[in-house]
């Protein structure tokens, strides 16, 4: 975002008669009450040493045309000493409030992604900043950001539980616009006006729109008949609608693998707009929402006839970041050990999770996924789709690990020890797959390991499809026609 670009934006909403809200009005209007009928509520979130920009730019802009933000804020980046490297100062964020320019709101103390920190930790992150933003400034604030619009389902409880009006979770929602008495108060949307110097006055992350046209198509007379994320996939389980357009999504992410720097590449990727390929009654049976976190390590044409299980054989935070890494693997779905489910790519898209590198031999003969309906070669990614479940795989020292295990009596790849799968990502597996295959007709001879496409041992024995699990401890098959 240039100077430039801001200034201009501001400038269209001020022309085309548009309000800004408070946090307070966007409180009551969240418990029912009314706004003018343009409203935006402009949101910052101030996590980083760039006092400079706002003093010198988006303070005065807001003073320009009379508008107010809601600034969320990360403690560790604001300082007692203004000015001290280039940090903003609470002097600063009181003075900016007490002109009726902003409020301060809640963006954590050390700006940690929520869905993969432990519960307790949640609740220090958000009540230590609540208690701190209360001190400094004398208000206690009500909205709440998640860091890198990233939760789960005990976040949500955390900041309901402190007191927190609202919070925002960017674009976890496909319908980008707040509702009177919304449902969905404690994961808002957000709508990113970002961009680059090749493309702007086109906005990035909205498929080449100008910023006027992002604010139009986000109206609520615009997205009336757009559905929630909860409520986007099909209403019934046999017929497959894609939930996300595929055309879209792989030209958005032609241009962000344009991009060099990791961190905007990362921005740019958590644009990305994507709802839940699954039914509506499967979503509602979940524990908790599916969490986007879009790939663009992607293929065009996924026309998919097969279910291939693998285990990440390395912790959720790592696997999450490998796939969202430029030219580099990709699932559809992740499975993490609480159940919480991941969704990388819309299953109209290729993931590549299996793969043949391009030649039939380097797959196993008897691959089931690696001929198309022709019967030539065709690579598993364009023909199924991938889910990967949190699981360390082979244990070498039993003894001393501390999660589930099972132990293998018939000593299946050569091993006898692995991590068991908890029974709560299993039942979410269940949902999952039972869902895809009814989607698309899929036999449940179809739903495999990876070790059945190519030379590897994931998912392991642990994860019995459709078989009898000996050892210990036994298990009935997870999977039955």
């Amino acid at each position: 975002m240039t100077t430039v670009w801001f200034r201009s934006q501001l400038d269209w909403l001020a022309e085309n008669g548009y309000h800004t809200l408070t946090a307070e009005q966007l409180s009551a209007f969240l418990d029912g009450g009314s706004v003018p009928a343009k409203s935006v509520v402009l949101t910052f979130d101030i996590g980083t040493a760039h006092r400079a920009d706002y003093a010198d730019n988006i303070i005065p802009a807001l003073k320009q045309h009379g508008f107010h933000a809601l600034f969320f804020v990360v403690i560790n980046a604001v300082t007692d000493e203004c000015g001290a490297e280039n940090k903003v100062c609470w002097q600063d964020l009181k003075d900016w409030a007490g002109e009726g320019l902003i409020s301060v709101e809640s963006h954590t103390v050390s700006h940690p992604d929520f869905a993969t920190i432990t519960t307790e930790a949640q609740r220090w992150e958000a009540q230590t900043s609540q208690r701190i933003i209360t001190e400094q400034t004398g208000r206690k604030p009500i909205g709440f950001a998640y860091p890198y619009d990233s939760y789960n389902d005990g976040a949500l409880r955390v900041v309901k539980s402190l007191g927190y009006k609202f919070a925002l979770a960017g674009n976890t929602r496909k319908d980008r616009s707040v509702h009177p008495a919304d449902t969905d108060r404690y994961h808002l949307p957000r709508v990113y006006p970002y961009s680059n110097p090749q493309i702007y006055p086109l906005i990035y992350a909205a498929y080449g729109k100008t910023f006027g046209e992002l604010i139009a198509e986000n109206s609520p007379a615009a997205s009336a008949a757009s559905p929630t994320a909860g409520n986007a996939a099909a209403a019934t389980a046999t017929a497959v609608t894609p939930a996300v357009d595929a055309a879209n999504y792989f030209a958005s992410c032609a241009r962000i693998d344009q991009i060099t720097d990791s961190s905007q590449r990362l921005y740019a990727l958590g644009q990305l707009s994507m709802a839940p390929d699954l039914s509506a009654d499967t979503v509602s049976k979940l524990e908790s929402a599916i969490i986007f976190k879009p790939s663009c390590n992607v293929a065009r044409g996924n026309a998919p006839r097969g279910i291939v299980l693998h285990a990440t054989r390395g912790p959720l935070a790592g696997s999450l970041n490998e796939f969202q890494r430029p030219q580099n693997t990709s699932a559809h779905y992740v499975i993490d050990r609480n159940g919480q489910i991941y969704q990388l790519v819309p299953e109209s898209l290729g993931a590549f999770h299996a793969s043949c590198g391009g030649s039939r031999s380097v797959c196993l003969p008897q691959c089931p996924l690696c001929e198309g309906p022709d019967g030539a070669f065709l690579e598993p990614y364009l023909q199924s789709i991938g889910i990967e479940l949190v699981n360390d795989g082979q244990l070498v020292h039993p003894e001393t690990y501390t999660g589930l295990i099972y132990e293998d009596y018939l000593m299946s790849f050569g091993y006898r020890y692995w991590e068991d799968f908890p029974r709560a990502q299993l039942q979410s597996l269940i949902l999952l797959v039972n869902d895809i295959r009814a989607r698309y007709d899929i036999p449940l001879e179809l739903v495999v390991g990876h070790y059945r496409i190519n030379y590897k041992t994931d998912p392991g024995p642990a994860l019995n499809i459709s078989w009898v699990r000996v050892g210990n401890p036994a298990r009935e098959p997870l999977f039955a026609e």
